[in-house]
């Protein structure tokens, strides 16, 4: 029986006659306590083995192995799990915070096997701080069956006396301008080789135990999401200020759900307070930002249907993510940005902007249970829908569902679009920003 409160609504429901009943002696009123303590003892012993075996696998497997095919086959096991997890209980924020405890941990693990492996081949420990941040649902905490990586690295800075002369010859090889002599490399030029090669095998390494690529490059092994804390304030001042440098609009979106998941907090921090108050002080690039996301659209008609595809492998279909969940987190993340509210997860940004009066209870009962509905579907369509080699479709076909569970998709999509007005009107009409 599942971890909810169902048990207890149930048997108030069936007993509803006992409870009435004065004349119930105690031996009677005992008996059919002893019932639901019975039933309630049943349901915690199944959590707690849960719970047992979770923390097993957290903590005597991948926290002490050295192998990168058993975190893969932890990392299997933990999503099988946690999918198991899903089916019974049916609880959208679980999983988030299931997968979430496991990935931490495993990638703080590679991490670790990482530094390890830059020692045993003569290039020595991380020279200085660092930390790896997650990005994207894993900086929101809302990560679903399915990952990739979406990870940013920032380091702190230091001369070269760290220098081993292994590391200098792999940095003087890696110039491309052509051939230096190893000592000739500056401190700076050493560091970002030394986390060069760092971010390519951690990259590697994660792949590896199951955290697939991320196709649109969001990975330290790039160079615009690796770099000292000076050259990320570089970055992002040029973006913002001049409209220049590597980074793209895009990018400083991402930037805005940084989750710290291994290394310095601090360094994080600095960052982030650096970005946040050129961002929200920035109003030409906050209203673009708002712009965006009140014009993505929904998959609704202008009568209610669903836009789905005309023709193609997706016919009769329409993508979910790009035509509901995204324009529901881009637009609540947009609202509370403007507001100076720099919380990452969404269903914790909503409650906080209802706090806050900035929306009414009303709105935020719909977009939370918006939030829920489209992630649900997301997950059974990585349950439901996987092809041969594993990959998962974020189209749905809404008339293979029924009736309440297709109005439970339009009101979903309404609530976003009735966001997506009131931004509209309070920040962009009204010269909000």
């Amino acid at each position: 029986m599942p971890l909810n409160f169902s048990l207890i609504e149930s048997f108030i429901a069936d007993h509803q006659k006992d409870m009435r009943n004065k004349a119930m002696l105690r031996h009677d009123r005992y008996r059919v306590l002893s019932e639901l303590g019975t039933a309630l003892q049943t349901v915690l012993k199944d959590y707690e083995i849960f719970e047992t075996e979770l923390n097993a696998l957290v903590i005597e497997i991948i926290d002490n192995t050295s192998s990168y095919e058993t975190l893969r086959e932890c990392h299997e096991r933990a999503v099988a799990g946690v999918e198991n997890f899903f089916l019974e209980e049916d609880t959208i924020v679980d999983v988030h915070d299931l997968l979430r405890i496991i990935r931490d941990r495993i990638a703080i693990r590679v991490l670790e096997l990482v530094e390890k492996e830059m020692i045993g081949e003569g290039l020595g420990k991380p020279p200085v701080d660092y930390v790896w941040a997650g990005l994207g649902s894993e900086g929101r905490d809302e990560q679903t069956l399915v990952t990739d990586q979406d990870n940013l690295l920032v380091y702190a800075e230091t001369d070269d006396g760290f220098a081993s002369d292994e590391l200098r010859k792999r940095c003087a090889a890696m110039m491309t301008e052509g051939p230096v002599p190893p000592n000739a490399l500056d401190a700076k030029t050493l560091l970002d080789g030394y986390f060069r090669i760092f971010a390519g095998k951690a990259s590697d390494r994660l792949h590896q135990v199951g955290f697939e690529k991320c196709k649109g490059g969001v990975m330290p092994v790039n160079d615009r999401w690796r770099g000292s804390i000076k050259d990320w304030k570089k970055r992002i001042d040029e973006r913002m200020t001049f409209g220049t440098g590597i980074f793209e609009p895009l990018d400083v979106i991402i930037l805005t759900d940084a989750r710290r998941v291994n290394g310095s907090q601090a360094i994080l921090g600095e960052l982030l307070d650096y970005f946040f108050a050129l961002l929200t002080n920035n109003k030409h690039f906050m209203k673009e930002f708002i712009q965006s996301a009140v014009l993505m659209p929904s998959a609704l008609t202008f009568f209610g249907g669903f836009k789905v595809e005309k023709e193609g492998e997706n016919k009769d279909k329409f993508n979910i993510k790009l035509l509901g969940w995204s324009p529901l987190i881009l637009s609540v993340r947009m609202l509370s940005l403007s507001n100076g509210i720099y919380e990452r997860n969404t269903l914790k940004r909503i409650a906080i902007l209802r706090q806050r009066n900035i929306i009414k209870k009303e709105m935020e009962s719909s977009l939370t249970d918006a939030y829920f509905t489209f992630v649900r579907y997301r997950i059974i369509n990585q349950i439901n829908y996987r092809d041969d080699e594993g990959k998962i479709s974020n189209f749905l076909r809404p008339d293979m569902l029924g009736p309440d569970e297709q109005e439970r998709l339009r009101r979903a999509m309404k609530a976003v679009e009735a966001f997506q007005k009131f931004i509209q009107e309070t920040l962009l009409f009204g010269e909000a920003v």
